[in-house]
């Protein structure tokens, strides 16, 4: 399946990533804005598939480009300038979403528009073991729970804030990637131990208690339950598309 924005997107093969990336950042050429891959774009595994293409652009660029101060509507001139380029294009929150086309089909691309992009775009560059049943919304769980346990709070858009007596995001402290798993993870830890699941639970003296506390956040899904929940979906849609064509029928 593609994308939920737009009908008739499909989902595509990592191998065309590149070209999809291509097709989005030369309908900015000449305005100083570039689409940063994130997530599974930023390290595409070709023969794997995505039902949608995460990118993100600088706000800074955005609003310097149409000259104007407001997120909000620099967002929305930002979509009207890839719309006029040819594309069918969507606003939601801060994305824009843009029709891609790919090979005889096209792809859902998403752009978050983001302050201090080219910084945040490593904040969700993973290093995901093939066959790992975790995403890189896991990687961002355990890194907020041992955040909290230091009395720190990680922000995946921002970086490290201290915490403030009210349990609230206090001063900045680094959005250095090296620096914050010193600080997360100890002495002598690099951001290669923070891009995975995998490589923060390893060093983790009580991993296991982590993984446990992790595993209660609702917004803790394996890859192995998304499938299932997936089939089960597309199962009911299909039982319900059948029964719609019977009804019609008599």
């Amino acid at each position: 399946m593609g994308g939920n924005v737009f009908q008739g997107t499909s989902d595509f093969d990592h191998a065309d990533i590149d070209a999809i990336l291509k097709t989005v950042n030369d309908s900015l050429a000449g305005t100083g804005i570039e689409a940063i891959p994130v997530g599974s774009a930023a390290t595409p595994t070709p023969g794997k598939r995505s039902g949608d293409l995460d990118v993100i652009v600088d706000l800074d660029a955005v609003m310097n480009y149409f000259d104007v101060r407001d997120p909000k509507a620099g967002r929305k001139m930002l979509n009207d300038y890839i719309s006029q380029k040819g594309f069918e294009t969507a606003q939601s929150g801060t994305n824009v979403h843009v029709r891609s086309p790919v090979g005889t089909s096209s792809a859902q691309v998403d752009i978050m528009v983001v302050a201090n992009a080219p910084t945040v775009a490593k904040f969700h560059t993973h290093d995901i073991p093939q066959g790992s049943p975790y995403k890189g919304k896991h990687k961002q769980l355990l890194m907020s729970i041992i955040a909290k346990d230091k009395g720190l709070m990680w922000s995946a858009w921002q970086g490290l804030f201290s915490r403030n007596e009210a349990g609230k995001k206090g001063e900045f402290i680094t959005s250095n990637l090296d620096e914050i798993a010193v600080k997360l993870l100890g002495s002598g830890s690099s951001a290669k131990d923070l891009s995975s699941a995998e490589n923060i639970l390893a060093k983790i003296p009580n991993s296991d208690e982590l993984l446990n506390r992790a595993e209660q956040d609702r917004n803790w899904t394996t890859v192995q339950q998304e499938t299932v929940i997936t089939l089960a979906d597309k199962n009911h849609n299909r039982i319900v598309e059948l029964m719609n064509r019977l009804a019609d029928s008599r």
